[in-house]
């Protein structure tokens, strides 16, 4: 009778080490979940998709291309266009900053 009560006992030991290692499991699990939710948050993503872009020198420097070629074309059409209300100065416009920002944009790549 003795053998059966120590393995009984033996038995509820192993069972609460198994439910503390269960509850510990848990506990990690959900951190790591957390964590996870963070990383894949959609501003943290923006975010470290700009710092990426910024560190990286090839993408830098299309980007501070593209951006110089667009103000240069948007700043030509202002200049030479202004305001106008007429269609046709608002058509010759865009198409006078899209050539600018072509010529600019070609510029920088030689």
């Amino acid at each position: 009778m003795k053998s059966y009560k120590n393995q009984s006992h033996l038995l509820n030991t192993r069972i609460q080490a198994l439910e503390i290692k269960k509850e510990q499991d848990l506990i990690a699990l959900k951190v790591e979940l957390n964590s996870v939710y963070n990383e894949l948050r959609p501003s943290r993503l923006i975010k470290r998709a700009v710092t990426d872009a910024v560190e990286a020198p090839e993408i830098r420097e299309n980007l501070i291309e593209s951006i110089i070629s667009l103000t240069g074309g948007y700043i030509s059409k202002k200049l030479l266009v202004g305001k106008s209300k007429s269609v046709y100065k608002k058509i010759l416009g865009f198409a006078l900053q899209y050539i600018s920002t072509k010529i600019i944009s070609d510029k920088f790549k030689k």
